[in-house]
C-alpha cells in the first residue's frame, strides 16, 4: 500500500490501492465539511474536491415539538468532528461534550451570533444564548414553509477555522403505527424489488417495502417502525406480492391484486366502492415536489394522490375522499382523437408534473405489425379543469413498463425510463433523446454489468442519479444528455434505495433482511472524483440570482423584479435565460449590464414583470379579470451547462390573482373580548331605508363583528383602512371605498359634497345604484365592476352637485356625520370599489356605538305621560281643595260662628 497526496486548484488528490470495496469517510454522518483534517482510510483511486478548506466546525442541533403547540424548539451548539463525543458523532447527544461546550463558548465570546433561515420562505429566526453558556435556543413556527432550514453563523474564525452552514430538515408528520405480536408483514415478491414513497414536503417521512418487511420512518431511518397487519386480512399471495405503495396524510396505501388497502395508525381497511374505488387499480402516484407556499384559488382543493386503471383515472383528496376524474372514452372525445382508437388506448401511467396543478397521463397503444408501442402525453390542469394533448410521442418496446418523473422547472422537463433506457425531454420538447453512456450507447445496462434500472432520483437543483439493481450508479443533470459512471459505494448484493436524509442530502438505505442500514452518500464529491479525468469544465464560474423556492403572489398593482448574475471566462459568450411557462398575462422589462476585467466577464440581468391593464369603466370587468389571472412558472438558467457546474436550476411560481388570505381591516379596530358578549337593540323605522312599517330588532354578535368603536355624536368619523396578507401588514389603503350600514340605517351622511370633491357630473350614490340594480342585494349593487368616477365630462350626466359625495379615500377628507342628535348603534361594511386596486373583493365590517344625548321619546307616549301627570295634578288639587275647606271650616269658619253666637247671647 502506498499513498500520494497532491493539493492543487482546490482539489485534494488521494491515490490508494486496495482489493476490497472502499469508501472514504468523515467522523460525522454527513460530508458537510471535507478538508485536510478529515479522517480517511485505505482507498481506491479518488479525486476529492475541497472547495471550503477553512470550514472545520459544524453546528449540532436538536429539534423537538412543543407540547400542544405548533412550535418547534431548536437547541444548537458548535462541535469539532475531530474532537467530538461519540454521542455527538452518532447524532444522539442530549447535551454538548466538554470540548464542544468550550468551543461554543469561545465562539460566543468572539461574537458568534447564529441565525436560522427558512430556505423556502426566507424567514429569519434569531436564537438566543441560554443560561448554560455555549448553547443557543430558538422556537420557530412548525409549518410546511419551515421544513427546510439552515443554520448560518457570523464570519468568526477560531484557529483559522470557520463554522460551516448547516442545512437540515424538520419532520412535520409523526405517525405511530400500533401492532400486535401475531401481526404479519407486507412484502414484495422478489428480493431485488424495493418499493418506496415519501411525503413531498417532508422527505424524511418515508415508507419502504422489501422482500422482508415494510418499514416506516419519520427521521430518514434514524429510527424505524415495522408496518404489519392482523392475520386473515389478506391472503398470503396478496400479502407477499405488494405491487405499489403510497404515503398520504391518513396513512400508507398498499396495492395488491388490483385492490387498495390503507394502513392507518390503529387499523387496516379496504378502499373499495364505499370510497368510489374499483377493484382493478393498476397504479398509484403521490406528488413529487413540495409547494408549501402555494395557495390555490378560492374554492379549489388540490389532490394528494392519483389512482388509475387501464381505462379510468381517480383523484384522492384529504380525508379519504376519492372521485373519478375521467374515463378513457370521455378523454378520447375531449382530445378529438379517432373514436376507433378508444379500444386501442390504455392508461399506462399517471404522475404529477412540476406545476402544482398539473397531472400527466401516459396513453399507450400498440403499433400493428410491430413489437413497439406508441406513447402520447396528456396534461390535465386542476385549476383550469382542462385537458391538453402535448406535442410529444415516444416509441418503446411493448414488453417494457414506463416510469416518468418531471423535473423541478418552469417548462415541462422530464425523464421517462424503462429497465434499460432513460429518455429525456428538455425545454418544452425542443431537446429530446436518450441518455447516452460514455461509449455512446442508449442501453445503459451494457454500462452496468447488464443490471437493470431500479431507481431514478432527482433533486430540486436538477442533479439526477440512475441506480441499477446491482448498485452501480450513473449521474446526469438537467440539460445534460449523457451520463457519467460514479464510483462504487456499496456492494452489488445489497438491496438499497436512494432517500433523503435530515440534512436534505441523498443517502443509501440498505434494506436486507428487514432491517434498515443507512449510508450517507456525498453525491457531489463522488461526481467530481468520477469525472476528474474527463475533458469537461463548466463554462461559467458563478451563477446567482435573487430567486428562491417560495411562491410569489402578484395583485393588480404589483411588480416583480429579480436579477441574475453570471461570471464566466472571456469569449465563452454565456448569458442568462429567463423561461416563462403559463398564460401570457405578464409584461416584462429587461436591463443587461456587462463588465469585463482581466479576462473575466460579468453579466447582470434585471427583469421586471408587471401588468398594465386598465379595468376602469369596462363593460366586461369579471371576464377581463379572469383573462389576466393565472399561474405562471419562471425559471432562470445559464445558456450553457455542464455536469461540473454548481447548482443553477432556479424556478419560482408566480400566482397572479387574488391571494385568499388578503384582506382589509379598519385601522384601530380590534376584534377582542368586550364587556358584553352580545346585545339587542331596536332601530326605529324612520331611520331605515325603504320606509318599513315597523321598527327592526337587531341581535348584535360580538364574536362575529368585534367590539364597537365609541364615538361622541357630534364627532366626525373618517375610516382608515389597512391591507393585510394573513396577519402581515402590507400598506395603508389609498383606494376609493364605499360604506353602508348592513341593517339599512340611513341616519348618517358625509361632510364632502360632489362639488367640493371636484365632480363635473353627478357622482354615483347608494340611491342611484340601488335604483339601477333593483334585483340585487345591497352588497352587490355597487362595486369595482360598475364604478364610474365623476371627474370627466365624457362619463356620467349633469345633476345636483350639492348632494353628499358618498365615496371615501385616504386623501379626500370625506368624513361621516350623524344626522340626528341621539345615541345609536351602527354596523358598517366597507368595500373597495377602485377597479384597478386588487383582484380580490376586499370588504370588512365594524361597529360604532354613538353616545351623547338621549334619543327622542315617542310623542304618543309623551302625550299619555303628560295626560297622566295632568290628571294626577288635578286630583291632587281637588284633594288639597277639599282638605283646605275642611281645615277652613274647622279652624276658621266654625270658631268665627261660635264667637258671633256668644256675642248675641251676651246682648
Amino acid at each position: 500500500m502506498f499513498w500520494k497526496k497532491v493539493v492543487a486548484a482546490g482539489v485534494l488528490l488521494l491515490l490508494g490501492y486496495s482489493s476490497a470495496l472502499w469508501r472514504y469517510r468523515t467522523n460525522t454522518k454527513t460530508y458537510s465539511i471535507f478538508n485536510t483534517r478529515t479522517t480517511t482510510a485505505e482507498a481506491e483511486e479518488r479525486f476529492l474536491y475541497v472547495d471550503r478548506p477553512s470550514e472545520c466546525f459544524l453546528w449540532y442541533y436538536q429539534s423537538s415539538r412543543v407540547d400542544n403547540k405548533p412550535i418547534q424548539n431548536i437547541v444548537m451548539w458548535i462541535y469539532d468532528p475531530e474532537n467530538a463525543s461519540p454521542e455527538e458523532l452518532a447524532n444522539n447527544a442530549s447535551q454538548p461534550s466538554i470540548n464542544s461546550m468550550s468551543l461554543s463558548s469561545q465562539f460566543f465570546s468572539m461574537g458568534e451570533e447564529p441565525t436560522i433561515l427558512s430556505v423556502i420562505s426566507y424567514d429569519v429566526y434569531i436564537p438566543e444564548i441560554t443560561k448554560q453558556e455555549g448553547i443557543w435556543e430558538v422556537q420557530i413556527p412548525h409549518t410546511k414553509a419551515n421544513v427546510l432550514l439552515m443554520i448560518k453563523g457570523n464570519s468568526v474564525a477560531f484557529q483559522d477555522c470557520f463554522v460551516a452552514h448547516h442545512p437540515f430538515l424538520v419532520s412535520y408528520i409523526s405517525q405511530n403505527f400500533t401492532q400486535n405480536s401475531e401481526d404479519l408483514p407486507l412484502t414484495t415478491s422478489t428480493e431485488e424489488n424495493i418499493l418506496f414513497d415519501w411525503h413531498p414536503c417532508f422527505p424524511a417521512n418515508v415508507v419502504t417495502i422489501s422482500h422482508w418487511e415494510t418499514l416506516y420512518s419519520n427521521d430518514a431511518f434514524n429510527t424505524t417502525q415495522k408496518i404489519r397487519i392482523p392475520p386473515n386480512m389478506l391472503t398470503d399471495e396478496e400479502r407477499e406480492n405488494i405491487q405499489d405503495i403510497s404515503l398520504i396524510e391518513e396513512g400508507i396505501i398498499f396495492l395488491t391484486a388490483g385492490r387498495l388497502y390503507l394502513r392507518r395508525t390503529n387499523d387496516f381497511l379496504k378502499l373499495d366502492q364505499t370510497f368510489h374505488i374499483p377493484s382493478n387499480i393498476t397504479g398509484t402516484e403521490t406528488r413529487t415536489w413540495c409547494w408549501p407556499e402555494y395557495v390555490p384559488k378560492e374554492g379549489l382543493e388540490l389532490s394528494e394522490i392519483i389512482l388509475w386503471t387501464k381505462k379510468e383515472v381517480f383523484l384522492g383528496y384529504a380525508g379519504l375522499r376519492f372521485f373519478k376524474l375521467i374515463c378513457l372514452e370521455e378523454l378520447v372525445e375531449i382530445l378529438k382523437l379517432h373514436e376507433e382508437d378508444i379500444n386501442k388506448f390504455t392508461i399506462h401511467r399517471a404522475t404529477y408534473t412540476s406545476d402544482p396543478t398539473g397531472i400527466a397521463l401516459l396513453l399507450v397503444h400498440p403499433i400493428m405489425g410491430s413489437q413497439s408501442s406508441m406513447m402520447h402525453l396528456v396534461f390535465y390542469n386542476e385549476n383550469t379543469i382542462k385537458w391538453e394533448l402535448q406535442d410529444f410521442v415516444l416509441y418503446f418496446p411493448q414488453d417494457q413498463k414506463l416510469n416518468a418523473l418531471f423535473l423541478y422547472s418552469a417548462l415541462p422537463n422530464f425523464v421517462i425510463w424503462d429497465t434499460k433506457t432513460v429518455y429525456y425531454s428538455y425545454h418544452k420538447y425542443s431537446k429530446n433523446g436518450y441518455m447516452l453512456s460514455p461509449l455512446g450507447y442508449q442501453d445503459l445496462t451494457s454500462f452496468a454489468n447488464n443490471s437493470y434500472i431500479h431507481q431514478v432520483f432527482i433533486d430540486y437543483f436538477g442533479n439526477g442519479v440512475i441506480k441499477m439493481y446491482n448498485n452501480i450508479m450513473l449521474y446526469f443533470k438537467i440539460d445534460v444528455t449523457d451520463v457519467s459512471l460514479l464510483h462504487k459505494w456499496v456492494n452489488e448484493n445489497e438491496n438499497t434505495v436512494i432517500l433523503i436524509n435530515t440534512n436534505g442530502e441523498p443517502l443509501l438505505t440498505n434494506l436486507n433482511y428487514g432491517f434498515a442500514k443507512v449510508s450517507e452518500y456525498p453525491l457531489m464529491l463522488e461526481l467530481y472524483s468520477s469525472i476528474y479525468t474527463e475533458v469537461t469544465s463548466c463554462p461559467y464560474l458563478l451563477f446567482e440570482s435573487s430567486i428562491y423556492l417560495n411562491d410569489i403572489r402578484m395583485d393588480k398593482r404589483d411588480e416583480l423584479t429579480f436579477w441574475s448574475q453570471i461570471v464566466y471566462p472571456e469569449n465563452y459568450g454565456v448569458y442568462s435565460i429567463v423561461e416563462i411557462n403559463g398564460p401570457e398575462i405578464l409584461k416584462q422589462e429587461r436591463n443587461v449590464d456587462y463588465e469585463t476585467a482581466l479576462g473575466i466577464c460579468t453579466k447582470n440581468l434585471t427583469v421586471t414583470l408587471y401588468q398594465r391593464v386598465d379595468y376602469e369603466a369596462v363593460n366586461n370587468y369579471s371576464q377581463l379579470q379572469d383573462e389576466n389571472m393565472g399561474h405562471v412558472m419562471i425559471q432562470l438558467r445559464p445558456s450553457q451547462f455542464a455536469k461540473t457546474c454548481p447548482s443553477s436550476n432556479q424556478a419560482i411560481h408566480v400566482l397572479v390573482g387574488c391571494y385568499t388570505k388578503r384582506h382589509i381591516v379598519l385601522k384601530g379596530y380590534e376584534n377582542k373580548k368586550c364587556r358584553h358578549e352580545n346585545l339587542k337593540y331596536e332601530i326605529e323605522k324612520q331611520y331605515l331605508r325603504g320606509n318599513p312599517p315597523e321598527n327592526k330588532l337587531i341581535n348584535y354578535n360580538v364574536s362575529e363583528y368585534g367590539c364597537p368603536l365609541h364615538i361622541y355624536m357630534t364627532e366626525k368619523f373618517h375610516p382608515v383602512l389597512q391591507l393585510y396578507d394573513d396577519d402581515e401588514f402590507v400598506e395603508d389603503v389609498t383606494a376609493n371605498f364605499i360604506i353602508w350600514e348592513i341593517h339599512e340605517r340611513i341616519d348618517f351622511s358625509y361632510t364632502v359634497t360632489m362639488h367640493s370633491a371636484g365632480c363635473v357630473n353627478e357622482a354615483q350614490t347608494w340611491k342611484s345604484m340601488i335604483k339601477e340594480n333593483k334585483d340585487l342585494p345591497i352588497d352587490k349593487v355597487w362595486g369595482p365592476e360598475n364604478y364610474r368616477h365623476c371627474f370627466s365630462f365624457s362619463s356620467g350626466k349633469p345633476g345636483d352637485l350639492s348632494q353628499p359625495y358618498e365615496i371615501i379615500n385616504s386623501s379626500n377628507k370625506n368624513e361621516i356625520i350623524w344626522k340626528t342628535h341621539h345615541i345609536g348603534f351602527y354596523v358598517f361594511r366597507v368595500k373597495i370599489i377602485d377597479p384597478n386596486y386588487s383582484f380580490c373583493e376586499l370588504t370588512t365590517t365594524f361597529a360604532i356605538e354613538i353616545f351623547g344625548i338621549l334619543p327622542r321619546t315617542d310623542p304618543i307616549m309623551v302625550l299619555f305621560i303628560l295626560l297622566g301627570l295632568i290628571i294626577i295634578i288635578f286630583i291632587c288639587l281637588l284633594i288639597s281643595y277639599f282638605q283646605y275647606l275642611r281645615i277652613f271650616r274647622k279652624f276658621i269658619y266654625e270658631p268665627s260662628v261660635k264667637s258671633k253666637n256668644k256675642k248675641k247671647q251676651r246682648q
